[in-house]
């Protein structure tokens, strides 16, 4: 094969992937209260 057609596949492939990611960003946001409430005690407690 030639090696521009492998890289335009490669770089089309890329591209869909990092589509895909944003699209599942989008669509499921980071819930940052949840984050929160199970890791570190307030920063009152903290010393």
């Amino acid at each position: 094969m030639n090696l521009h057609l492998l890289a335009g596949i490669a770089v089309l492939l890329i591209l869909v992937a990092v589509s895909a990611y944003r699209e599942a960003l989008r669509n499921e946001p980071i819930r940052r209260s949840r984050t929160q409430s199970g890791g570190l005690p307030p920063p009152e407690e903290v010393e």
